[in-house]
Protein backbone atom coordinates (compact mmCIF):
# COMPACT_ATOMS: atom_id res chain seq x y z
CA UNK A 1 0.00 0.00 0.00
CA UNK A 2 2.67 2.51 1.05
CA UNK A 3 4.97 1.54 -1.82
CA UNK A 4 2.13 1.92 -4.30
CA UNK A 5 1.24 5.36 -2.94
CA UNK A 6 4.86 6.49 -2.86
CA UNK A 7 5.49 5.44 -6.46
CA UNK A 8 2.30 7.06 -7.73
CA UNK A 9 2.90 10.36 -5.94
CA UNK A 10 6.60 10.38 -6.80
CA UNK A 11 6.05 9.83 -10.53
CA UNK A 12 3.09 12.20 -10.70
CA UNK A 13 4.90 14.98 -8.81
CA UNK A 14 8.03 14.58 -10.94
CA UNK A 15 6.10 14.82 -14.19
CA UNK A 16 4.05 17.75 -12.90
CA UNK A 17 7.19 19.81 -12.26
CA UNK A 18 8.81 18.66 -15.50
CA UNK A 19 5.73 19.91 -17.34
CA UNK A 20 5.64 23.23 -15.48
CA UNK A 21 9.35 23.98 -15.68
CA UNK A 22 10.08 22.31 -19.02
CA UNK A 23 7.28 24.12 -20.85
CA UNK A 24 8.42 27.38 -19.27
CA UNK A 25 11.97 26.86 -20.52
CA UNK A 26 10.75 25.90 -24.00
CA UNK A 27 8.58 29.01 -24.13
CA UNK A 28 11.48 31.16 -22.92
CA UNK A 29 13.69 29.71 -25.66
CA UNK A 30 11.15 30.40 -28.40
CA UNK A 31 9.91 33.91 -27.55
CA UNK A 32 10.66 36.99 -25.50
CA UNK A 33 6.98 37.90 -25.24
CA UNK A 34 6.00 37.24 -21.60
CA UNK A 35 2.31 36.88 -22.44
CA UNK A 36 3.11 34.16 -24.97
CA UNK A 37 5.45 32.49 -22.48
CA UNK A 38 2.74 32.43 -19.84
CA UNK A 39 0.14 31.15 -22.30
CA UNK A 40 2.37 28.29 -23.42
CA UNK A 41 3.21 27.44 -19.82
CA UNK A 42 -0.47 27.59 -18.86
CA UNK A 43 -1.69 25.28 -21.63
CA UNK A 44 1.00 22.69 -20.94
CA UNK A 45 0.34 22.70 -17.20
CA UNK A 46 -3.43 22.41 -17.56
CA UNK A 47 -3.19 19.59 -20.07
CA UNK A 48 -0.55 17.80 -18.01
CA UNK A 49 -2.55 18.02 -14.80
CA UNK A 50 -5.63 16.51 -16.43
CA UNK A 51 -3.68 13.55 -17.80
CA UNK A 52 -1.62 12.97 -14.65
CA UNK A 53 -4.62 13.02 -12.31
CA UNK A 54 -6.60 10.63 -14.50
CA UNK A 55 -3.63 8.29 -14.82
CA UNK A 56 -2.60 8.16 -11.16
CA UNK A 57 -5.81 8.77 -9.20
CA UNK A 58 -6.47 5.03 -8.83
CA UNK A 59 -2.91 4.42 -7.61
CA UNK A 60 -2.46 7.08 -4.93
CA UNK A 61 -5.35 9.50 -5.24
CA UNK A 62 -3.16 11.84 -7.32
CA UNK A 63 -2.58 14.47 -4.64
CA UNK A 64 0.85 15.72 -5.85
CA UNK A 65 0.52 18.41 -3.18
CA UNK A 66 1.20 18.38 0.60
CA UNK A 67 -1.72 20.76 1.23
CA UNK A 68 -4.10 18.41 -0.57
CA UNK A 69 -2.78 15.50 1.49
CA UNK A 70 -3.23 17.38 4.77
CA UNK A 71 -6.79 18.41 3.95
CA UNK A 72 -7.54 14.81 2.98
CA UNK A 73 -6.17 13.72 6.36
CA UNK A 74 -8.24 16.23 8.32
CA UNK A 75 -11.37 15.10 6.47
CA UNK A 76 -10.53 11.46 7.25
CA UNK A 77 -9.76 10.46 3.68
CA UNK A 78 -6.10 9.66 4.40
CA UNK A 79 -4.75 7.74 7.39
CA UNK A 80 -2.17 9.37 9.65
CA UNK A 81 0.49 6.73 8.96
CA UNK A 82 0.38 7.55 5.23
CA UNK A 83 1.06 11.30 5.54
CA UNK A 84 4.84 10.92 5.51
CA UNK A 85 4.66 8.58 2.52
CA UNK A 86 2.62 11.09 0.56
CA UNK A 87 4.57 14.22 1.42
CA UNK A 88 8.04 12.69 1.08
CA UNK A 89 7.11 11.30 -2.34
CA UNK A 90 5.71 14.66 -3.43
CA UNK A 91 8.78 16.64 -2.35
CA UNK A 92 11.30 14.16 -3.76
CA UNK A 93 9.33 13.79 -6.97
CA UNK A 94 9.13 17.55 -7.48
CA UNK A 95 12.86 17.94 -6.86
CA UNK A 96 13.66 15.21 -9.38
CA UNK A 97 11.26 16.83 -11.82
CA UNK A 98 12.99 20.21 -11.73
CA UNK A 99 16.42 18.60 -12.13
CA UNK A 100 15.28 16.59 -15.15
CA UNK A 101 13.60 19.61 -16.73
CA UNK A 102 16.78 21.64 -16.31
CA UNK A 103 18.88 18.80 -17.71
CA UNK A 104 16.66 18.26 -20.77
CA UNK A 105 17.28 21.86 -21.78
CA UNK A 106 21.04 21.67 -21.17
CA UNK A 107 20.96 23.69 -17.95
CA UNK A 108 22.57 22.84 -14.59
CA UNK A 109 20.64 20.18 -12.64
CA UNK A 110 20.26 22.60 -9.73
CA UNK A 111 20.41 26.38 -10.07
CA UNK A 112 18.98 28.88 -7.59
CA UNK A 113 16.34 31.09 -9.17
CA UNK A 114 16.85 34.83 -9.35
CA UNK A 115 13.19 35.48 -10.24
CA UNK A 116 11.78 37.61 -7.42
CA UNK A 117 8.10 37.24 -6.53
CA UNK A 118 7.71 39.64 -3.57
CA UNK A 119 4.79 41.61 -2.15
CA UNK A 120 1.88 41.25 0.24
CA UNK A 121 -0.46 41.31 -2.75
CA UNK A 122 1.25 38.21 -4.12
CA UNK A 123 1.04 36.56 -0.68
CA UNK A 124 -2.73 37.13 -0.66
CA UNK A 125 -2.97 35.91 -4.26
CA UNK A 126 -1.33 32.64 -3.26
CA UNK A 127 -3.68 32.27 -0.28
CA UNK A 128 -6.62 32.72 -2.65
CA UNK A 129 -5.14 30.36 -5.25
CA UNK A 130 -4.69 27.56 -2.73
CA UNK A 131 -8.06 28.15 -1.10
CA UNK A 132 -9.71 27.86 -4.50
CA UNK A 133 -7.81 24.70 -5.43
CA UNK A 134 -8.76 22.84 -2.26
CA UNK A 135 -12.35 24.06 -2.42
CA UNK A 136 -12.89 22.93 -6.02
CA UNK A 137 -11.31 19.53 -5.32
CA UNK A 138 -13.78 18.79 -2.54
CA UNK A 139 -16.60 20.39 -4.46
CA UNK A 140 -16.09 18.05 -7.41
CA UNK A 141 -15.23 14.80 -5.56
CA UNK A 142 -18.76 13.38 -5.71
CA UNK A 143 -18.83 13.82 -9.48
CA UNK A 144 -16.05 11.30 -10.06
CA UNK A 145 -12.36 11.31 -10.88
CA UNK A 146 -12.71 12.74 -14.38
CA UNK A 147 -14.64 15.69 -12.95
CA UNK A 148 -11.92 16.27 -10.33
CA UNK A 149 -9.18 16.08 -12.97
CA UNK A 150 -11.00 18.49 -15.26
CA UNK A 151 -11.82 20.86 -12.39
CA UNK A 152 -8.25 20.98 -11.09
CA UNK A 153 -6.71 21.32 -14.54
CA UNK A 154 -9.03 24.12 -15.67
CA UNK A 155 -8.84 25.93 -12.33
CA UNK A 156 -5.03 26.01 -12.42
CA UNK A 157 -5.18 27.09 -16.07
CA UNK A 158 -7.36 30.02 -15.00
CA UNK A 159 -5.26 30.61 -11.90
CA UNK A 160 -2.14 31.31 -13.96
CA UNK A 161 -3.96 34.35 -15.28
CA UNK A 162 -6.25 35.66 -12.57
CA UNK A 163 -3.73 35.64 -9.69
CA UNK A 164 -0.58 37.75 -9.46
CA UNK A 165 1.25 34.75 -7.95
CA UNK A 166 0.39 32.58 -11.01
CA UNK A 167 -1.20 30.04 -8.66
CA UNK A 168 1.59 27.77 -7.48
CA UNK A 169 -0.86 26.50 -4.80
CA UNK A 170 1.55 23.70 -3.86
CA UNK A 171 4.43 23.83 -1.32
CA UNK A 172 6.34 20.97 -2.98
CA UNK A 173 6.15 22.67 -6.36
CA UNK A 174 7.16 26.03 -4.84
CA UNK A 175 10.20 24.39 -3.26
CA UNK A 176 11.22 22.70 -6.50
CA UNK A 177 10.81 25.85 -8.58
CA UNK A 178 13.40 27.52 -6.34
CA UNK A 179 15.99 25.43 -8.19
CA UNK A 180 15.50 26.63 -11.76
CA UNK A 181 16.77 30.04 -12.82
CA UNK A 182 14.26 30.27 -15.63
CA UNK A 183 10.84 31.74 -16.44
CA UNK A 184 9.01 29.49 -13.94
CA UNK A 185 11.46 29.90 -11.06
CA UNK A 186 11.06 31.61 -7.71
CA UNK A 187 13.79 33.25 -5.65
CA UNK A 188 14.58 31.31 -2.48
CA UNK A 189 13.85 34.43 -0.41
CA UNK A 190 10.23 34.34 -1.63
CA UNK A 191 9.70 30.58 -1.38
CA UNK A 192 8.87 30.53 2.37
CA UNK A 193 6.27 33.27 1.86
CA UNK A 194 4.59 31.21 -0.85
CA UNK A 195 4.59 28.09 1.31
CA UNK A 196 3.09 29.92 4.30
CA UNK A 197 0.42 31.44 2.06
CA UNK A 198 -0.42 28.01 0.63
CA UNK A 199 -0.78 26.49 4.09
CA UNK A 200 -3.04 29.36 5.19
CA UNK A 201 -5.13 29.02 2.04
CA UNK A 202 -5.47 25.29 2.63
CA UNK A 203 -6.53 25.76 6.26
CA UNK A 204 -9.11 28.38 5.30
CA UNK A 205 -10.51 26.06 2.66
CA UNK A 206 -10.60 23.21 5.17
CA UNK A 207 -12.62 25.34 7.59
CA UNK A 208 -15.19 26.16 4.91
CA UNK A 209 -15.25 22.60 3.57
CA UNK A 210 -16.04 21.18 7.00
CA UNK A 211 -18.90 23.68 7.37
CA UNK A 212 -20.38 22.99 3.95
CA UNK A 213 -19.59 19.39 2.97
CA UNK A 214 -19.21 17.69 6.36
CA UNK A 215 -21.77 19.50 8.48
CA UNK A 216 -23.78 17.03 10.54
Amino acid sequence: MKNRIFIGEFIGSAFLVMIIVGSGIMAQNLTRDFAVMLLANTLATGAGLFVLINSIVNISGAHFNPVVTMTMYFTKKVKKDLIFTYISAQILGCLLGVMLANFMFDLPFIELSSKARPGFNIFIAEVIATFGLIFIIFGSLKNGTVAVAASVATYITAGYWFTSSTSFANPAVALARTFTDTFTGINYLNTPTYIVAEIIGGLLALFIIQKIFYKK
